[in-house]
């Protein structure tokens, strides 16, 4: 079984491609190497990062000499030993990462201008980039790369009237420049935001792993649904949607909570294709679940110079609404074929869950404290990490962090500087966490416990975890730095904008602009992380919304229409991921339920119709993202929401307490719709329908008790 797991995840999930074994020396050089770059990288979020060149440089240049050591050139060849060729481009990789810092600040002295070695070395850092890109996460995002870097050339010398030597290589040097050399493309954004926030979140899941969370969500959902109606499938829904929230990568997730969530409802009843969709559509979910959203959360904020709660609290109402209806089909599923749950006797107690493991919530909600009161991202990250440490650590553990911890917090003071304002703050975020360790000893509960072999496990698998991420925002950049210099971007918009302009009504013409941009968004995202498919979404598919008049008018202004046009893309990109034909999670999960892939990639979408239709609704209502909203709209958006998902469950499973005929069916459709769409006129016609479907299902229900009463 495990065979055909480890089987399942490397056909599937790239990123899992690794070498299983390497030379003494070499895995010493990559485990040196990792812990290294992330004590760097928290050492940095405490005392305030480099330039951003050379902040990023070593950031990128570090994961890929790592990379090039880890990952084979072929996905079935290489995995034991390390070829001479990846100890060159490890090498090449260390090398162009030291040029970097070297000459970071002559070039940006001079604007950006590059001489003809820092044009070779440019060229070679693309081609090693592309390599690994490849190696790591498929040919998806390189020929997208290669793609865009053959029409940025083409652009630029087309304006030529004769291409000479000079004009070639004064092109090539401009478009390397952009690329390579400043922070407009593979040392953009996506990289910046990778090197400060992603990397401490990811470095937050690995001590959260260290310390036993996957466990906790796994006993708590056992523990809260596992005895209901159709238990596992309820279990998996609310496990992946957590776990999925925290380690970025639907996929992968699929496999971890899959392996455990789809046999158990194989065993109780549910068919092998429903399973896997089951356990891929909650997975795919935690890349909009906050706090976290799969990271890409952290790229929406910095690229739109907003707050990153507020994209916490945007994702709020979708993500509820997109759990709630995979629930309930779950729950009128196991209804409708008589499906029972797992025997309470053989499920843990909430009470035993908590006690053993509930602690672990803790830095949880530190994290969102800071980040609620105001903190950044990577601060919050960083104290938050040393909580879970403080909280979870061995006696020594305790020790040594508690120390460190108040060290850094009174430290300037005793050196002569200031203490900090909020020293107080971090002084009870410590001592929480320590008083609950310490009594946890005393009480004598058993739990895992961080040591420094754990610690530096952390350390190490969260540097390699990072690296997916860092060579996908790196190599995304290509596609943004390219389509920054040329205008490609506003070209497609104008074109797909155009299709719509050829209806008169602006209503009309918006519903085609969006249908249209979902497609394109869904295509733009098939096959890629959560992470490249926001930056590319939101850089080649966000514009076509912005030319729309109407589009600005339902929005309310101009940043609010931003905002809401890089969420709606940025969704219909994360389901890319259970739309076929490249529905890799939904392959993922078919792998592990031995069902047919495309039926459970079409499962998957019903699963997750309600994550289909909210964002159309948003656009209408933005309120729906708490935009502009007061507590009273969000409460009646919620509720009537949720009804409306309630009524598109039953409209998908035709179950209530019966069986729901086809011509009520299409009524609750209607009823739903209206319900989700914000608005007091199509509420109360929604809840009309509300009513008359559950008033009919229960006289049904009554006709056919009496029928079986009078034949008995």
């Amino acid at each position: 079984m495990a065979e055909e797991m480890k089987d399942v995840v490397e056909k599937y999930d790239r990123e899992s491609n690794i070498r299983t074994s390497v030379a003494k020396p070499v895995l010493w050089f990559i485990t040196i190497a990792a812990v290294t770059l992330s004590i760097f990288h928290l050492y940095t979020s405490y005392a305030g990062a480099l330039v951003d060149v050379k902040q990023r440089s070593i950031h990128l240049y570090t994961l890929m000499t790592i990379g090039f050591l880890i990952y084979p050139i072929l996905k079935k060849k290489g995995k034991g030993t390390v070829p001479i060729i990846d100890y060159v481009t490890a090498g090449l990789s260390m090398f162009v990462g030291i040029y970097m810092l070297m000459t970071a600040e002559r070039i940006i002295q001079t604007g950006g201008r590059i001489n003809d070695t820092d044009f070779y070395v440019g060229i070679l850092a693309i081609i090693l980039l592309l390599e690994l890109t490849r190696r790591v996460t498929g040919w998806g995002l390189v020929i997208l790369g290669i793609g865009f870097l053959a029409y940025g050339f083409y652009v630029k010398l087309s304006i030529y009237p004769e291409l000479t030597s000079p004009v070639v290589l004064s092109v090539s040097k401009q478009i390397i420049a952009q690329l390579v050399y400043i922070t407009e493309g593979v040392l953009g954004t996506a990289i910046g935001v990778s090197a400060s926030y992603i990397i401490l979140f990811i470095l937050f899941g690995a001590f959260l792993g260290k310390s036993g969370m996957g466990q906790l969500f796994n006993d708590l959902a056992l523990a809260v649904a596992g005895h209901t109606k159709g238990g596992p499938a309820k279990v998996a829904v609310l496990a992946s949607g957590f776990l999925g929230s925290i380690n970025g990568s639907a996929i992968a997730n699929v496999v971890t909570t899959g392996t455990f969530t789809i046999p158990l409802m194989k065993k109780i009843g549910y068919k092998r294709e429903f399973a896997g969709a089951v356990e891929a559509a909650a997975s795919v979910g935690g890349q909009i679940l906050p706090p976290i959203m799969g990271a890409a959360a952290f790229i929406m904020a910095e690229n739109l110079n907003i707050p990153y709660t507020k994209v916490i609290l945007a994702g709020i109402i979708p993500a509820l609404l997109y759990y709630i209806g995979i629930l309930l089909q779950v729950h009128f599923r196991a209804s409708k074929r008589g499906l029972k749950g797992i025997p309470k006797a053989e499920l843990p107690r909430l009470k035993e869950v908590m006690v053993e493991r509930g602690h672990l919530l803790i830095p949880m909600f530190i994290l969102l404290y800071l980040l609620f009161s105001g903190k950044t991202p990577f601060f919050a990250a960083f104290w938050s990490i040393i909580a879970t440490v403080v909280i979870a650590g061995s006696s020594r553990m305790l020790a040594v962090m508690s120390a460190v911890s108040l060290g850094l917090i009174f430290g300037p003071a005793l050196t002569g500087g200031s203490l900090r304002s909020d020293w107080w703050e971090l002084v009870l975020i410590i001592a929480i966490p320590a008083a609950i360790n310490i009594w946890r000893k005393f009480l004598k509960i058993e739990a895992e416990e961080v040591d420094i072999k754990d610690c530096a496990e952390a350390l190490e698998n969260g540097a390699r975890t990072t690296i997916p991420v860092a060579l996908a925002c790196g190599a995304v950049g290509i596609v943004v730095g390219i389509a920054s210099l040329t205008g490609v971007a506003l070209e497609i918009a104008n074109s797909i904008v155009s299709i719509g302009a050829a209806v008169n009504s602006p209503l009309i013409q918006l519903l085609i602009t969006l249908v249209l941009t979902m497609i394109t968004s869904i295509i733009l995202g098939m096959g890629l992380p959560s992470i490249p498919t926001y930056i590319i979404t939101s850089t080649m598919a966000a514009p076509i919304l912005l030319q729309l008049p109407l589009f600005q008018e339902l929005t309310g202004s101009t940043a609010n229409a931003v905002f809401v046009a890089h969420m709606f893309v940025f969704y219909f990109g994360i389901f890319a991921n259970i739309t076929p034909p490249v529905a890799l999670a939904a392959f993922a999960g078919a792998g592990i339920s031995g069902g047919n892939p495309n039926k459970t990639g079409v499962q998957a979408m019903v699963l997750a119709i309600a994550g289909f239709i909210v964002p159309f609704m948003f656009v209408f209502s933005p309120e729906m993202l708490m935009l502009d909203a007061t507590f009273t709209t969000v409460l009646l958006i919620v509720v009537t929401s949720l009804l409306g998902v309630f009524l598109l469950s039953v409209t998908v499973e035709g179950y209530i307490n019966e069986r729901v005929p086809a011509s009520l069916r299409i009524i609750s459709c209607i009823g739903a719709l209206l319900l989700i769409y914000p608005g007091l006129f199509t509420d109360l016609i929604g809840l009309g329908v509300l009513v008359l479907l559950i008033v009919t299902a229960y006289v049904k229900k009554s006709t056919s008790s009496e029928t079986s009463l009078s034949a008995k």
